[in-house]
């Protein structure tokens, strides 16, 4: 089935975060008739450039600050939403940080820091989310999405990243478990991508690494991921409490 335009009126959804893939992400869906939510915590000008190119391409868009660490923001942030276009069809959390913490360096901030970021985070915003879509009529059956963006190395970790490893693999749990509480209204899953779009600081020699250690010898782009998206919000109602790996093969264990 190719991607078609939601229904007259469209549908809206809440993006957390999203400098790259994210705001790539807000163009695609407005270009298929979604409203647009954007929340952000440093990087009001990112967010608010993508939110402008929305509502060029015709669709209405919101740029919202939140810390969503502190769960009365991500309630706010939810509400503002729904304020704004009287309904949310799907959240997608894609807000996260990751840094390099050595074993050998590790302080009980590292752990604090990721755990607030990369789980605490996306369980406020879902949680919030979740009790607004089940407040509100169906469409389809269907009240709304929930979409998490972790990590393939929760399964198979490297590595250097702890924190940060902890708290995916629990947002990966909390996501399976809220597909088991929010059945049958709200369908939730988990992407897991490798690396996307190499950051501009990796080094050649650590982009090489990373090639030879993906089967399919290349990165992903923000369309591999995307595409996997708009096909859960757009594309099926029947799938809940699945995780896709986008990873070109590195969870298979060559490096």
């Amino acid at each position: 089935m190719g991607l078609q335009k939601v229904t007259a009126g469209g549908k809206t959804v809440l993006v957390t975060g999203g400098r790259r893939v994210g705001s790539d992400l807000a163009r695609t869906l407005a270009g298929l008739g979604w409203r647009v939510a954007m929340t952000y915590r440093d990087s009001r000008e990112v967010i608010e450039a993508t939110v402008a190119d929305v509502e060029a391409a015709g669709s209405e868009g919101l740029a919202i600050r939140a810390d969503l660490t502190d769960p009365e923001q991500a309630e706010a942030a939810v509400a503002a939403t729904v304020a704004r276009f009287g309904r949310i069809d799907a959240l997608v959390n894609m807000a996260s940080i990751y840094r390099r913490t050595p074993l050998a360096d590790l302080t009980p901030a590292d752990f604090d820091a990721m755990v607030a970021a990369n789980l605490a985070a996306p369980y406020h915003a879902a949680i919030a989310a979740a009790r607004a879509m089940l407040a509100q009529e169906p469409v389809d059956g269907i009240r709304g999405k929930l979409v998490f963006l972790g990590d393939w190395a929760t399964e198979r970790p490297y590595k250097g990243y702890l924190p940060y490893l902890a708290a995916k693999g629990g947002m990966t749990t909390l996501a399976t478990a809220l597909a088991v509480e929010l059945a049958p209204s709200i369908p939730v899953a988990t992407i897991q991508p490798a690396m996307i779009d190499p950051p501009p600081d990796l080094t050649e020699e650590d982009k090489r690494a990373v090639l030879e250690a993906t089967p399919l010898r290349r990165f992903g782009s923000s369309g591999d991921v995307n595409r996997l998206i708009v096909y859960l919000l757009d594309e099926t109602n029947f799938v809940t409490g699945v995780c896709y790996r986008v990873d070109g093969g590195r969870f298979l264990g060559n490096g």
